[in-house]
């Protein structure tokens, strides 16, 4: 561990010096805990990707990341997250192609796009998709964490005994 701050442990690969954190827990008293929401980042930008799973991660949120979309279809299987936030401009395959595949699983998380696009046609396309929400860029934090709030609650209140069910898996 790279550090203990706020019991948290930052790991990092040797290979390909990707960063991530682990919460340090303390030993509970042996009520069941609620599970914690699974959150996909997936942008092509280390920074943005860093920055809004530290937003998260200080919710409480457990997060994955990703800096392309094979990246994020490998992650998303391992990990089966339950909100996805996706840039759409990303390296292969694009958020629209990671957006249909996410979409085509038998308990699809919730998907939240995040871009800079601003050509109508290509807007329209995303709005298609059928997702929870699109965000624009620059991202503002209170923004990401309503929407992830509010998809959060979506995944759960649409079949709580699937969602733990879901988890009793990993």
């Amino acid at each position: 561990p790279a550090g203990h701050e706020d019991a948290r442990a930052f790991f990092q690969c040797e290979t390909c010096n990707r960063v991530w954190m682990v919460h340090l827990t303390a030993a509970t008293s042996g009520r069941p805990q609620a599970p914690r929401t699974r959150v996909l980042v997936v942008d092509d930008s280390d920074q943005l990707v860093g920055l809004v799973g530290m937003w998260l991660e200080d919710e409480g949120y457990d997060v994955i990341t990703a800096t392309s979309g094979s990246q994020a279809l490998e992650n998303a299987s391992i990990h089966h997250p339950d909100v996805v936030l996706l840039d759409l401009i990303i390296p292969a395959p694009d958020g629209f192609a990671v957006c249909q595949a996410l979409r085509r699983h038998a308990r699809a998380p919730e998907i939240v796009l995040m871009t800079g696009l601003s050509d109508p046609a290509r807007l329209r396309r995303a709005e298609d998709l059928g997702v929870f929400a699109l965000l624009h860029k620059p991202l503002a934090q209170e923004s990401v964490l309503d929407v992830v709030s509010r998809a959060s609650r979506r995944r759960w209140s649409e079949s709580p005994a699937a969602a733990i069910g879901h988890r009793a898996e990993t």
